[in-house]
């Protein structure tokens, strides 16, 4: 049945009023719905005024033409539900199909808005062409898929919204390949039944039509006289000319091009079906290396680099069958993720790497690697040659294991960890040999050479020395490691860990006191390290003993000599853990207070701690919950940005049900009125408030004209 017979069917079985339906939806209808992405894009869209040729059919089912990457033709319904609004379903011919896309949301904002302003709505034409569009897009999906996706769509707030977009677009491709399933079938009963002479003329009027069949059997002829260079002359000038030009992406309009290598890819695959892995390689390199050029000038999210990197599991599977020797089959692979600083290589060249059987090509890839480890890299600052000089060792060294030369490839280790300071490589792969020792003595080795300028190399040395201790249950030293990562970085996870592994070492109780003394004063009792016993702000001894190679970690951390001052994000964040709201409160008052005292105004981490206590403690207090909320709001009202209006409209979502639960609702919509007139030329924040307005949108439109 097509789309106008639905459309005359179901008026017939609905007997609907034309507006039924449509007139009782609010913004957070569309947003359960769609969800809140595609109704903030439907708007723009909208607003935009790419909705085109709008009408609606006899039984209320919407018409339209809206323009986005390309001009698509969209039908929306809104069926009787026993929900307060009712059952909304859509179709369009862009690519999300049967469901709720941003091009759907923009029909029915416009009709909404057409309907609030008292405007007519043309009558659609059964005999419009767009019905007939819209039939061959939707296939034979059924509609217990389309109430499925409608029970995906109830998400209540943004961060449900990836996880339904990915549920959305799953269903999607599940119809989709349903229909093609159904149309391919269709196709080959109907090649099945001609003649071979039909077949014949079908063919070639099919070449003369299409250029890329024509070129298709210029390719398997060219193959087939053995004239392999034609076709590898042809492909390196496709490459050349996709390559040519770097692709760009307007996040804003959707507008830009990407390259398509999918030509260069059929034909590589067309080589290699044939039996010419070698041509295929020799295209590979130079696929490659003007592919990482282009990705380097292009500006498309990525988009780039998916595409050259289709190409990728070709070249590789060519390499694989190539004449070349297994060494040199290891080392194109290798050279490739050299060159790759773009991620496009990834597992594509496993299928070289992981080759059976290669135990003496690893022996002489090695010897290759360790003769470039010796030279000097070619890059011009300090940093790339640096990094590109680990990268070779790190091959040398994979080479030197895969060869089965362990011993050689921890000597290397230990030689380029005083070179190039890659001493986590070295003490990881000892803690591994269980040469815990040896490992102890390389990490204290690189923790005081790396301290002061690689503090980076010198942290993942400690939590190294850390774990190892936990694994040998040397738990005094386990825990002065748990202790060091508490006081240089207090937070309630940090503060679980020094219990735990305090308990083990048999000093919880202490260690807790002098803990929290810590963090109520901001006090370390390890602001005089090296010392056997420290007393601490709360006269308790410091039971444990810091490793010496923990001391310049110690003595380099100015965090040490800073004023003290308490951890108050921290004791509010153990609170809220614990549901001790009072204390919640109590915390959060003393930081406040403190900024009053030093007349600073309000932090991010203050303000992102009032937004945890005010959710926190909603049910317990909720008077000081919508107080906090308040003061967010007028925080962020005198700045005039899309970012601060949805703070805004956050906050307010927020105390509604709040308002609601203490019975003064209305105190709740004078606010939002006062906001709505106070910056009624701000049209952007006027519109976000929209979605916080729970009247349908027709009697919002009605009231702003």
């Amino acid at each position: 049945m097509s789309a106008k017979q639905q459309s005359a069917s179901k008026s017939k079985e609905s007997g609907s009023e034309r507006n039924g339906g449509w007139t009782a939806l609010s913004w957070d209808d569309l947003t359960e719905w769609a969800g809140s992405r595609s109704v903030d894009r439907g708007r723009a869209y909208q607003k935009q005024r790419r909705v085109h040729d709008l009408a609606i059919s006899e039984d209320g089912r919407l018409l339209a033409t809206v323009t986005g990457g390309s001009r698509y033709v969209v039908m929306v319904w809104c069926e009787p539900s026993p929900n307060r609004r009712g059952a909304i379903y859509s179709r369009c011919t862009c690519p999300v199909g049967v469901s709720s896309c941003k091009h759907a949301l923009a029909v029915v904002a416009e009709y909404l808005q057409r309907l609030g302003r008292g405007e007519k709505t043309p009558i659609a034409n059964q005999d419009d062409d767009r019905w007939e569009l819209l039939a061959d897009e939707s296939g034979d999906a059924d509609k217990d898929d389309v109430d499925d996706l409608e029970l995906d769509m109830d998400s209540e707030d943004d961060e449900v919204d990836e996880e339904f977009y990915v549920r959305r677009h799953r269903r999607q491709a599940v119809s989709e390949k349903k229909t093609r399933k159904a149309k391919d079938e269709k196709i080959r009963k109907h090649i099945e039944a001609k003649n071979r002479e039909e077949l014949v003329a079908l063919v070639w009027s099919l070449t003369e039509r299409f250029p890329e069949l024509r070129e298709e059997f210029s390719d398997r002829i060219a193959l087939g006289e053995g004239n392999v260079d034609r076709l590898v002359t042809e492909t390196r000038k496709e490459l050349r000319r996709v390559a040519s030009e770097a692709g760009w992406r307007n996040s804003w309009t959707g507008e830009g091009q990407t390259p398509d290598y999918s030509r260069v890819k059929h034909r590589l695959e067309r080589l290699l079906e044939l039996g010419h892995p070698d041509a295929v390689v020799r295209l590979g390199t130079e696929i490659m290396t003007l592919g990482n050029e282009q990705i380097g000038q292009s500006n498309d999210g990525g988009e780039t680099a998916e595409a050259v990197g289709e190409c990728l599991p070709v070249i590789f599977e060519a390499v694989v069958a190539s004449t070349l020797t297994p060494a040199r089959k290891l080392l194109f692979a290798i050279d490739a993720h050299l060159r790759d600083d773009y991620g496009i290589v990834n597992d594509a060249a496993d299928s070289v790497l992981k080759m059976p059987d290669a135990k003496a090509a690893w022996s002489e890839v090695a010897d290759v690697m360790a003769q470039r480890a010796k030279s000097p890299v070619k890059e011009e600052d300090p940093f790339s040659r640096k990094y590109q000089h680990e990268r070779i060792a790190d091959w040398l060294i994979r080479a030197l294991e895969n060869a089965g030369r362990n011993d050689e490839a921890l000597a290397v280790c230990e030689q380029e960890a005083r070179v190039s300071g890659s001493y986590e490589r070295l003490v990881q792969r000892l803690i591994e040999m269980k040469r815990y020792d040896e490992a102890q003595r390389w990490a204290a080795e690189g923790i005081e050479k790396t301290v002061a300028k690689l503090p980076g190399i010198a942290s993942s040395l400690e939590k190294l020395l850390g774990e190892m201790a936990v694994q040998r249950r040397q738990w005094p030293i386990a825990a002065a490691h748990a202790a060091l990562g508490f006081f240089t970085h207090p937070s309630r996870e940090s503060f679980q860990q020094l219990l735990k592994a305090a308990a083990k070492a048999g000093c919880k109780d202490s260690i807790r006191g002098i803990a929290l003394n810590f963090l109520e004063t901001g006090v370390s009792p390890l602001s005089s390290p090296g010392r056997a016993s420290v007393k601490s702000a709360a006269n308790a001894e410091w039971p444990l003993q810091m490793p010496d190679y923990l001391l310049p970690l110690l003595n380099n951390g100015s965090k040490f000599s800073r004023p003290a001052s308490p951890h108050l994000d921290v004791l509010i964040d153990m609170a809220i853990a614990d549901h001790r709201h009072d204390e919640v409160l109590r915390w959060y008052d003393v930081m406040l207070a403190g900024q009053k005292h030093r007349g600073n105004t309000p932090w991010y981490g203050s303000s992102s701690h009032g937004d945890r206590v005010a959710a926190a403690v909603t049910e317990s207090h909720p008077e000081r919950s919508l107080a906090i909320y308040r003061q967010r709001v007028d925080d962020h009202l005198p700045h005039a940005s899309v970012s601060a209006y949805e703070a805004v409209a956050g906050y307010l979502r927020k105390m509604r049900p709040i308002f609601q639960r203490l019975h003064r609702e209305s105190e709740g919509n004078g606010l939002l009125a006062a906001i709505r007139l106070r910056y009624k030329n701000r049209p952007k924040f006027m519109e976000i408030l929209d979605k916080l307005d729970p009247r349908p949108i027709v009697e919002q439109a009605r009231v702003q004209r």
